[in-house]
Order: C-alpha cells, then structure tokens, then sequence
C-alpha cells in the first residue's frame, strides 16, 4: 500500500525545484570574449550573458591612451608609440606596423606625406585628405596617409615635463560625444574609456572593479583586438580613486632624473632612448626619455557590461556629454548587489 508523501515534503522539493530554476536563470548564459594573457597573447575568456544583454568577465587591464592630446605626437614622443596607432598599407591590405614603420612615418611626414611617400593605414588619429575638398580614403579599419592621399590632422601645441612644446596629432576613438552640442572624442587622459573588440559594444556602460581597486564605472567608446584595455583615466580612477593631469615628454639628457621623472605614477613610466639608462641614486643619465603611459593592471580585474542602451548613441556619436558623473547616474539603474550576483556566476578558473 502506498502512502502520501507528507505535504511539507512536496513543498520542500518544489522551493528546491523552484530556487534552481531561478539560480540558472539569474547566471545567464555561458558565452566567450577575447581577451590576452599574461603574456600578451590573445585568447578566449569565460563569460556570463544575462537575459538584459548584460555580460560579466573577468580580464587584465593594459592602458590604452587613444584619444587623448598627447597620445601621439610629432617626433614619436607621445604616451603611446606612433606605430600604436597605425598599419602599413600597401593599397589592398594591411600589414603589422613596428620600430621601423614608425621611422618611415616620421619620414613622411618631414615630406608632407606627398606622392611617393610610404602609406599607412591610419586608426589611432584622425586623418585628412590632401586633396581640397576631399573626404578622407578608407582602408582596413582606418584612414590612408602618405601618397599624397591623406594625413594625420595636427592637435594641439603641448607643454612638456621640460618647459618646452610638443606637437601633437589629433587622437580618435571609435565613438565621440557631444559637448556643448559639438561632437568630440573622449579624452582618455580625463574620462574612464575601455575598449571592445566586438562593435556591438561600442557606447554600453561597464562596472570595473576588484583586486582590491577602487570600482569604477567607465563607457565603451574604442575598438581594439581584444577586451581588457583602457584609458588613462580609467587606471587612474582604478587606482587611485581620481583624475590627474601628466604632462609628456620628451625629458633632454640635462632634465633627467629630476622630481617629474622620479615621481612619475603608474601608468606612467619613463621610457629612456638607452633601455639600461634609468634612474636610480647616484646614476647620471646619459641619453634623453620620453614618458609613456604603459603600466597596467597585472592582477584579474571584474567587469560587468550593462546590457542596457543606458547611453543614447546616434551615427557613432553618443547624444550626451560623457561625464564621471552622467556615467554612474545612468548606471544606477543597476543595483550593487546585482552587479555583485552578475559575478558570482563566473566559473572560478583560471585565465592562463
């Protein structure tokens, strides 16, 4: 003979039932986002994707400082190489840009970038055509210069760590912003930019915290081969809670190692022309440096893109000014405890 199960027993299994159906629902989906190693080597990190479009991962962040004025410069003297922000062209496809391709950038420029100049397919600053009138010629991902088809646009006259003044190339990001109703780039050196390297990305807000950094909020607004870069402001907020002002080099020989290099904070370092010749007590330099913002974040960082449109975007242009502030009222909408459960759902292994 059978007997009933006892009523709170049924009930029990359903509360059990019930929560896991729950729990599977509020971690989402598995998924994969392209991230690099410890060793700069791309590859595929774990990911949740969440019913509102919403994705958790967890990534290395290095520092990416496209869009700032003094990102690149004349001369090379920028927080990042001129060979960072560009390829070679060859009219059909790209090819690897490194040490060499960016002397013969520096030599094209001296030429004007004229015909028969080398060509460049130029992402990281904004190019103009040389031909009045004429919009810029695509390539892969970028603009042409060199050739006399196209050439970077000049930025702003800059003051040096030295006292002296840098010309600087205007530096883009993939998105722009409106500021008093003018469209602009965002200003990696002032406001928390990360970057995506799936265009459906471009313009979500992302939570960035852990390791014992302060949590910051930041907007995808460039693209690049792999996700876990960022501003300079956004490793500044990162660690340090806010915003501060470098000036770049170049350092001549009679100005090294004075308190601007010496105190230089990550991720600034000091790049001198000879590798060995750093500073240090009682060393006297022997060539000249240049200030770059290379220090990143070693350590596993948390990242959780709001799957919400919390930002309106229209043609590329973000339809409001991008402020600290105007970033973390929008995001407010998103819970700390739900940005908290989004992490939770992340498989605990290893990244390399």
């Amino acid at each position: 003979m059978r007997f009933p199960k006892p009523a709170i027993a049924i009930m029990t299994a359903q509360f059990f039932v019930t929560a896991a159906v729950i729990g599977a629902e509020d971690c989402g989906i598995p998924g994969k986002i392209t991230v690099k190693n410890r060793a700069g080597d791309k590859m595929k990190a774990s990911t949740r994707k969440f019913a509102d479009g919403s994705i958790a991962v967890r990534a290395r962040l290095a520092v990416n400082p496209d869009g700032g004025p003094a990102s690149y410069t004349v001369g090379d003297h920028g927080f990042t190489y001129l060979q960072n922000g560009m390829s070679r062209w060859n009219g059909k496809e790209t090819q690897s840009c490194d040490a060499t391709c960016a002397v013969e950038f520096s030599q094209a420029a001296k030429a004007g970038f004229g015909p028969g100049t080398p060509m460049f397919c130029v992402f990281g600053m904004e190019v103009e055509a040389l031909a009045p009138g004429r919009s810029p010629t695509s390539c892969k991902k970028g603009y042409v210069a060199g050739n006399g088809i196209g050439r970077p646009k000049m930025g702003a006259l800059l003051e040096t760590v030295a006292g002296e003044q840098i010309q600087a190339y205007f530096s883009a990001t993939s998105l722009r912003h409106l500021v008093d109703g003018e469209a602009r780039y965002l200003d990696a050196e002032s406001l928390p930019v990360a970057v995506t390297p799936t265009e459906d990305l471009l313009g979500k807000v992302v939570w960035i915290g852990g390791a014992g950094y302060k949590p910051t909020w930041a907007v995808i607004a460039d693209s690049g081969p792999a996700f876990g870069e960022g501003s300079i402001a956004l490793h500044q907020l990162l660690r340090y809670g806010k915003v501060s002002p470098q000036k770049p080099g170049p350092i001549p020989v009679a100005k090294r190692c004075s308190p601007e290099e010496l105190n230089l904070k990550a991720p600034f370092v000091s790049k001198p022309d000879i590798k060995t010749d750093r500073c240090r007590q009682g060393h006297v330099a022997s060539s000249g440096s240049d200030i770059r913002a290379y220090t990143g974040i070693n350590q596993m960082l948390d990242f959780v893109i709001l799957g919400k449109d919390l930002l309106a975007k229209k043609g590329g242009v973000i339809q409001s000014q991008v402020t600290q502030e105007a970033l973390q009222a929008a995001a407010s909408v998103y819970s700390e405890q739900r940005i908290q459960q989004m992490l939770s759902c992340l498989p605990k292994e290893p990244m390399d």
